[in-house]
């Protein structure tokens, strides 16, 4: 009777843990070595408590499956802003605007070659509708993490006698 008392509270207490951590089926082995060893060593003293250890059997016995713990379900993230429209945090020289694409392409390399401190930044072009002047890809370089780096770049760009105007980095790659 003890052995299977002792097998059903180390069972029972190892399918009532909540957590994969090892200390109540520990726990629960080591009640039911001290059980059996009991028995084996003093029979007479377990003996004593055969009421409650036979109550404690049928309880045991009678506990009812413990339901599986479910995972919490993953809080649904936001949807991300819609970024149509959204201005760059970084800044950007402007530094030439064009009609077509094909034509900014060749103005960047015109411009590296001659101004080599832009061929550490990365081209971006931005749409622009000007109304009756119509549409045009301004051609910027950046980024720049403030506004004093790029007026910087700027000014060493307008000291060569070309134009250059500060703005933000939004854009698309060229």
């Amino acid at each position: 009777m003890i052995r299977t008392l002792a097998s059903a509270s180390c069972l029972a207490l190892a399918a009532c843990a909540t957590t994969p951590e090892p200390a109540p089926q520990s726990r629960a082995q080591a009640l039911a070595a001290l059980l059996v060893e009991t028995e084996r060593t003093d029979p007479m003293r377990l003996a004593s408590a055969e009421p409650e250890l036979s109550a404690l059997e049928r309880a045991l016995r009678a506990a009812p499956e413990p339901e599986p713990v479910a995972e919490a379900e993953p809080t649904p993230l936001a949807p991300p802003p819609a970024l149509a429209g959204a201005q760059s945090l970084m800044h950007a020289v402007h530094v030439a605007s064009y009609r077509e694409h094909r034509h900014a392409v060749s103005g960047w390399a015109e411009l590296t070659a001659r101004h080599p401190a832009l061929q550490e930044t990365r081209p971006r072009l931005q749409r622009v509708d000007l109304g009756d002047r119509g549409v045009f890809l301004r051609l910027k370089a950046g980024p720049f993490t403030d506004a004093e780096s790029a007026r910087s770049a700027c000014a060493a760009i307008e000291a060569s006698g070309e134009w250059c105007q500060v703005l933000d980095f939004t854009g698309e790659p060229l």
